[in-house]
């Protein structure tokens, strides 16, 4: 190692040995992760609805629906059947709608328990149903039930909508959101419920950001 003037050997030593030190340290540093409550407020930020946002809906509206009392509106003996749709998103959050319904109908059959069928009409489902039928017609697959019956009807659809206002002016963006629910009865088509959700944020970049 050539020393330049001035400069002994002990001092480059040093020199090297601490930016060695430095590197490591910055190397060993990597994520850290940690789990939060999905209640927690969303520390990543954004003007998009967030987890907490899914959770409040979903209860805000089975509390709803039961206190309307119109699940429970039937002659003794019988249960009143529902299958919820995933929700049209007009807005311009990418979010999964899918997410909301699933954790609404979670909700549900929490709140009425076997007061209640929840039926599933997504086409997974209706072909899963289709095949095994067929296979115990067939005899493919033993009926251990010992009983054939329809597919079950639905009294009532569970349908909503997301649509957002969103604002915004060089680094500042509002965005309002608006997540509507409706309970449909399948028979007249009459609208038994509607509630809905609303959500307001404000963001600003910050001076690094920009």
């Amino acid at each position: 190692m050539t020393v330049m003037p001035g400069i002994s050997r002990s001092v480059l030593s040093r020199s090297l040995l601490l930016a060695l030190l430095v590197l490591g340290a910055t190397a060993c540093r990597g994520t850290i992760d940690r789990r939060v409550s999905p209640d927690e407020p969303d520390p990543v930020g954004g003007a998009n609805l967030r987890s907490q946002d899914i959770r409040t809906m979903a209860d805000k509206a089975v509390r709803e629906i039961k206190a309307s009392g119109v699940l429970l509106r039937v002659p003794e003996g019988q249960t009143i059947s529902i299958f919820t749709q995933g929700l049209t998103n007009e807005s311009s959050d990418p979010i999964n709608s899918r997410m909301i319904t699933e954790k609404i109908e979670t909700e549900l059959l929490r709140a009425f328990g076997g007061d209640l069928i929840v039926l599933d009409r997504s086409p997974e489902a209706l072909e899963a149903v289709r095949k095994e039928r067929a296979a115990k017609r067939s005899g493919a697959v033993a009926n251990t039930s010992g009983r054939t019956s329809p597919v079950l009807g639905a009294d009532f659809l569970l349908k909503g909508k997301i649509q957002d206002r969103v604002l915004q002016a060089r680094d500042r963006k509002s965005a309002y959101y608006l997540v509507t629910f409706e309970l449909t009865d399948l028979e007249s088509s009459r609208k038994y419920w509607k509630g809905d959700y609303e959500a307001k944020f404000d963001s600003e970049k910050s001076v690094i950001a920009r």
